[in-house]
């Protein structure tokens, strides 16, 4: 029997039989498959274009293109980028430990704010009538606590019957 239904890059490796709790891995290439490999780097960079979002990317031409060089952290100070005319969509990529989020507004020199964008390590598309963003990494992202509100348990017997 012909295997021509796996493409070529992919890779079947046998389960030899043995008492192993091995499975048979496909397309594994880490050595180690109980430590999964770590983040792959991504450039800090937001794309602003003067087109509409679509059902997955940002439509049109790319009106304003921010690169920034890593680490994060070295660009903790807010820095206010005009946009020659209005954006309607944008991408804004970057790793979780870079820290990045635009602040967006609707008028130039970063006024009348209007909305807030987590950069991300991958390419969604992010809408609205865009002016000038004001670009921060080295932001500490913190994870609020969960809500402990004792008022909502109810109080001993209230799910007997006739209660």
């Amino acid at each position: 029997m012909e295997d021509s239904f796996f493409p070529d890059e992919a890779m079947v490796e046998e389960d030899s039989g043995a008492t192993s709790t091995e499975q048979v891995a496909v397309n594994r290439t880490d050595a180690n498959p109980a430590d999964p490999p770590s983040e792959q780097p991504v450039p800090i960079s937001a794309i602003l274009f003067d087109g509409p979002p679509g059902p997955k990317d940002c439509r049109g031409r790319a009106i304003l293109n921010i690169g920034l060089t890593k680490p994060g952290t070295q660009h903790s100070s807010p820095t206010c980028y005009n946009i020659p005319g209005v954006a309607q969509c944008g991408n804004f990529l970057a790793n979780k430990d870079d820290g990045c989020q635009a602040r967006i507004f609707n008028e130039p020199d970063c006024k009348t704010f209007a909305n807030l964008a987590v950069f991300i390590p991958e390419i969604r598309a992010f809408g609205g009538y865009i002016r000038s963003v004001e670009v921060t990494c080295g932001v500490v992202s913190e994870t609020p606590p969960p809500l402990n509100l004792p008022g909502l348990e109810l109080p001993p017997g209230a799910m007997q019957a006739g209660g």
